[in-house]
């Protein structure tokens, strides 16, 4: 079973998910979609048992001030109400960074562990692997998506020119067969494939995809699911804007996708 994203992560990671996290709230727009981000960070920042109490007194405080978001008269009521709600949010998960309880000792991972395997495989290279800022970043896009999909803008129901057909067609299915079942290790451009999992709901991650395939399937496969392209997840879809995303960092690029 694949690990989640949650346990996957390490210490590094967490922190600079913390602080992708608390960025993004302040762009969710609904208040429901507000409270279920604050409650996914909370969760992830107190996840010991030991910190069980806390999580639930913070997880209550978090509640009594979504519950205090009412809609305004205006849009700019509305949009005042839900930036004080976020700034209050924020300043509860920092309270939960603060006084979350240490590491157990002897959980840490062993800073020499490599070195006692040396009959171990060596990993493969490191431009071979997403960096540390670029796995954050996709996977709080796509947190992001997943739980404020209702206030983002999305596909605006133009296909994209010059898609390549036929293996355009078969990338797509390939990345949505692969929430059903044990997918390959590489997709079919080669680059590799793999499923883990984030509250349950499947989250597909091809790496080295071909600019003018991740193009074309990505204004498909953005109908059908949740996209991040190269560490990105815009709030507005175009064909532009998924060719320019497509194209932002050089040679192939990575697409994370969940199923709606």
């Amino acid at each position: 079973m694949e690990p989640s994203v949650e346990q996957s992560l390490s210490p590094e990671q967490h922190e600079a998910f913390f602080q992708e996290l608390i960025g993004k709230m302040p762009m969710v727009h609904h208040a429901d979609k507000l409270e279920e981000l604050a409650l996914l960070g909370l969760s992830m920042t107190l996840r010991r048992e030991a910190s069980k109490d806390l999580r639930e007194e913070l997880a209550r405080q978090i509640k009594a001030i979504i519950a205090k978001v009412e809609p305004g008269h205006t849009p700019e009521e509305t949009a005042a109400a839900m930036a004080t709600a976020a700034k209050d949010c924020i300043l509860v998960l920092r309270v939960a960074k603060e006084q979350r309880k240490p590491r157990p000792p002897g959980n840490a991972p062993h800073p020499h562990h490599a070195a006692h395997h040396p009959h171990h495989a060596a990993h493969p290279p490191k431009d071979a692997e997403m960096s540390n800022a670029k796995v954050v970043k996709i996977v709080v896009g796509v947190v992001v998506l997943l739980l404020a999909a209702g206030g983002l803008a999305w596909w605006s129901g133009k296909e994209t020119p010059n898609s390549d057909g036929s293996e355009t067609t078969k990338f797509v299915e390939q990345i949505i067969q692969a929430t059903q079942g044990e997918p390959p290790a590489t997709h079919m451009f080669g680059g590799t494939l793999k499923v883990t999992s984030m509250g349950g709901v499947p989250v597909v991650i091809a790496e080295k995809v071909p600019p003018r395939i991740c193009a074309a399937s990505g204004m498909k496969l953005v109908k059908k699911g949740l996209l991040s392209v190269n560490g990105v997840t815009p709030t507005r879809v175009s064909s532009a804007i998924i060719t320019e995303l497509c194209n932002k960092d050089d040679g192939d690029a990575t697409i994370m996708w969940a199923p709606k």
